[in-house]
């Protein structure tokens, strides 16, 4: 009666009542072990730690020795707190006082845990779970399965469940583990593990929910196994008890693997199965294909998808427009885009968003019709829509090619100043390119100096190579070692120094260092003489060994990218 009345007041938050309570029965000499971790879970709420750790003193030195709930709640107090070596302290604690741990205990540290935690802490839990006298039940262990999901160590999952299957001690799981096992395990890529799986449920009789089979589907699509996927729903299909399992999401997972593989055909035998078993096609549905009509060069089927839409009443949505406008785009129907475009606008459900518009503008690039790629400029920034850096590499791609290097270079510097941006590597890659279609190296290079001046742009490889290349074709093959140099931070070049922090040298890309050390060979004596400098000073300074047989025809066999003694290897070259 008095342990009923002191946890009565303690779940009431009287915490006065309580100790003045507590104090009666230690006065009365009837306070036991129960109350003790009573008004110790009292003090630990209220993040009294230090009150919390002299009543255990006293609980001791009264003759009562703590179990298993006190070092528990102790335990919870270090995990709330997030104290990890406090965590481990208590347990420390509870092993040297003989008191072995419990499911409650596991369960406790394993909350812990997060995807920040350390493989080694799950391997001492899963060390505790080994030494518990209970039986394990599914509740914990899912506790595990979770944590060896957040924490990514699949392999450890691995033995543990072949190590109880091996006891003899192995629950039953649910179809709920499963399906959490199957995701993880498929996002490791273990496709074998994924269908270790699937095989154990059946065998263990575990009924697959439309959620199991989604994550097992999905296991399948994501590692490059879409007609697995598609046989296993057929297999259910064929099941009465499961077909009800199957839904539009598992179907449009497998119409998602084969639109990535491109395979057509089988995309839309695919979707006429699904129609002919009377399973709802969405949005979502409608988008994959017609993304896959986009990257296979297969907008002609699109109208007929367009068509279903309609006589299923499903929507487009943002994603559909923009998915249809980028596929004409992508072969070259910029008229029909146009048409879309002003059909949606017309509609007036959907606004056209940058990715539209880029599409758009992209599409214009690549039929150099530089006229309507401006129009399409004003009327997205009329629109409130800002321009990316990703816009104004089109826009420089589209000026340069009509030989309108001035407006290029005024693009650049007004819609990056206007819209709060800085010009990145791809845009001053894309100006360095106009330069060079307009036969400007000097403003080319110019532009190089610019860019590593800022030291909030990163150069990369493809700049240096496209730079090197432009000067080759230019006929001028000195200034492409020094740029060569520039790139490798080697001296004897007068471009200027990058001013990052960092000061990485990012090198060329190797098929531009395969056809620039073919050309210098191939050249007179004084461009042949220029490369064997610059080779030298490469594998000197950078560990980049070029062997000396002249590059031709587009073979990697004349040239060799290995560290030299002493040097450091340069990544792809």
């Amino acid at each position: 009666i008095y342990n009923c009345f002191l946890d009565a007041c303690v779940q009431c938050g009287d915490f006065e009542r309580a100790s003045a309570h507590f104090e009666e029965m230690k006065r009365l000499s009837v306070v036991d072990t129960v109350g003790y971790n009573t008004l110790l879970k009292a003090y630990l709420s209220r993040g009294q730690t230090e009150e919390a750790r002299n009543l255990v003193k006293e609980m001791t030195a009264c003759g009562l020795s703590a179990n298993k709930v006190t070092y528990n709640e102790l335990l919870h107090d270090k995990v709330v707190t997030k104290d990890r070596r406090g965590m481990w302290s208590v347990v420390e604690e509870m092993q040297a006082a003989g008191v072995k741990p419990n499911s409650v205990t596991c369960s406790i540290i394993l909350k812990s845990l997060t995807g920040f935690s350390q493989p080694a802490d799950l391997s001492r839990v899963i060390e505790l779970i080994d030494s518990i006298e209970e039986s394990i039940d599914e509740v914990l262990f899912s506790s595990v399965i979770a944590a060896c999901i957040r924490i990514k160590q699949m392999d450890l999952l691995s033995e543990l469940m072949k190590r109880y299957r091996q006891r003899g001690g192995f629950v039953k799981l649910s179809a709920p583990t499963y399906g959490s096992m199957i995701k993880a395990y498929g996002q490791a890529g273990d496709v074998h593990r994924v269908q270790e799986l699937w095989a154990e449920m059946q065998e263990q009789g575990v009924k697959p929910t439309s959620i199991t089979l989604g994550c097992l589907t999905e296991a399948l699509v994501v590692n490059n196994k879409a007609q697995e996927a598609w046989d296993l729903v057929r297999q259910q299909m064929e099941d009465e008890e499961r077909r009800g399992c199957i839904n539009t999401v598992i179907y449009s997972t497998v119409l998602k693997g084969f639109a990535v593989t491109r395979c057509m055909e089988k995309v839309f035998i695919v979707y006429e199965e699904m129609r002919a078993s009377g399973i709802p096609c969405n949005t979502i549905t409608y988008n994959t294909m017609l993304d896959a009509c986009t990257k296979s060069y297969a907008m002609g089927r699109a109208s007929k998808l367009l068509e279903d839409m309609a006589e299923t009443c499903v929507e487009p949505d943002i994603i559909t427009y923009s998915t249809i406008i980028k596929g004409y785009c992508v072969e070259g129907d910029v008229d029909r885009a146009f048409h879309v475009l002003a059909e949606m606008k017309k509609d007036g459900k959907f606004k056209p968003d940058e990715i539209m518009y880029n599409s758009i503008l992209d599409g214009c690039a690549k039929q150099h019709r530089v006229d309507e790629a401006l129009k399409v400029l004003d009327e997205m920034r009329a629109s409130g829509i800002s321009p990316s850096n990703y816009t104004l590499s089109i826009l420089v791609k589209v000026l340069g090619h009509a030989r309108r290097l001035p407006q290029a270079f005024e693009m650049v510097e007004n819609l990056s100043s206007q819209n709060g941006f800085r010009p990145n590597v791809q845009v001053y890659t894309c100006l360095v390119q106009a330069c060079l279609h307009n036969r400007r190296l000097d403003k080319a290079l110019s532009l190089h100096d610019t860019m590593v001046a800022d030291a909030g742009c990163a150069v990369d490889e493809k700049f240096y190579a496209v730079l090197a290349r432009g000067c080759l074709q230019m006929r001028q093959p000195f200034k492409a070692v020094e740029v060569v140099r520039a790139a490798y931070q080697l001296h004897g070049h007068k471009l200027a120094p990058s001013a990052r922090r960092d000061g990485r040298a990012v090198g060329v890309e190797a098929k531009a260092l395969e056809e620039f050390a073919s050309k210098l060979q191939a050249g007179g004596r004084e461009e042949q003489e220029a490369w064997a400098k610059l080779s030298g000073d490469l594998e000197k300074s950078c560990g980049v060994r070029v062997s000396a047989e002249c590059w031709q025809g587009g073979s990697r066999d004349s040239w060799q990218s290995r560290p030299a003694a002493g040097g450091r290897s340069r990544g792809a070259y």
